[in-house]
């Protein structure tokens, strides 16, 4: 193992984040994304015999980067642009799922939640994006289970208008169980929180009478419902354009917000000078971080290259 290495190792944070691995000549060879940064880097260096393509990459690595995120999705969000920006050798999958919305229409004639890949300017509520039409389908269901919006609309054939009973769901409650799945898609933490734990408990009770395929398929619609209720901010319906700076001992980072995500992320020598931030204090929360990692790899002397290819579509 090398120096470099062995010296990161000891400093990563047990934190959401992305993953660089460079060779010698700094070259970005690989990239990876986890809820717990220091646990699976880590976990590359061990035994791998059963995996010959990564010890072969691993012997290879002299520099390890990481990059803080506020959760894994939003780290997904990261790991998809720097793999458009480098093609690296030991990528297998580019780790791009597609980029979807979630569609709230609340007309009493068709309201629905829907998955779409784009948003329209349609008089409905957009939420998102998300990464992964599959997590984001089976969110709107769990959704839905909650909150049967269909069944309170004001045109259902007989058979829906059946199920609206045995839900006790009636055209008045529409507005209630909009504002529910807005709360829980707007990311309000008591409505989440409510939300998992009503799935939850579907959940076991499935379990308790054998029902279980239905209890697997509530783990997903659980799973899924986590997944885009993650805090992410590089990606949204009003993209950020900003520098926003965070320093940690010695070290300031500035985090360069292009047309909402992170394009570059510099990494200074702090000047002692005092900087009153003018974004979001998620992402001075955030700058701050990351300041914190990169300084904590320079005391130890494993900061190697940094910088990023710019986006693709800034390349010439």
């Amino acid at each position: 193992m090398q120096p470099t290495i062995r010296a990161a190792l000891k400093v990563l944070p047990h934190a959401p984040g992305v993953y660089l691995f460079r060779d010698q000549s700094g070259r970005v060879i690989y990239v990876g994304r986890s809820r717990d940064l220091a646990r699976r880097v880590r976990s590359y260096w061990v035994d791998l015999g059963d995996r010959p393509h990564l010890a072969r990459m691993v012997a290879r690595v002299q520099w390890i980067e990481p990059v803080v995120c506020a959760s894994e999705h939003e780290a997904a969000f990261l790991e998809s642009d720097l793999l458009d920006r480098h093609r690296t050798r030991y990528n297998r999958t580019l780790g791009m799922e597609s980029e979807v919305w979630l569609r709230l229409e609340t007309r009493a004639e068709s309201p629905s939640l829907e998955v779409r890949h784009q948003v329209d300017a349609d008089g409905a509520s957009w939420f998102g994006p998300y990464l992964g039409w599959e997590p984001a389908r089976h969110a709107a269901g769990g959704l839905h289970r909650l909150f049967a919006i269909r069944f309170a609309g004001s045109r259902l054939t007989r058979s829906d208008r059946e199920l609206a009973q045995s839900l006790r769901v009636a055209e008045g409650d529409l507005a209630a169980l909009a504002m529910s799945i807005r709360r829980v898609l707007d990311r309000e933490p008591r409505a989440v929180d409510s939300a998992l734990d009503r799935l939850k408990g579907l959940r076991e009770e499935a379990a308790r009478r054998l029902a279980f395929e239905h209890a697997a398929l509530l783990q997903n619609e659980l799973r899924s419902l986590r997944w885009i209720c993650e805090p992410q901010k590089l990606a949204g319906l009003e993209p950020v354009e900003a520098d926003v700076y965070g320093a940690a001992g010695s070290t300031s980072v500035v985090l360069a917000l292009r047309g909402g995500r992170l394009s570059q992320r510099h990494v200074l020598a702090r000047d002692g000078h005092r900087r009153q931030p003018r974004a979001n204090p998620e992402w001075v929360e955030l700058a701050c971080a990351n300041a914190s990692v990169m300084n904590a790899l320079a005391q130890a002397q494993a900061m190697g290259p940094l910088g990023w290819r710019p986006p693709r579509e800034n390349q010439t």
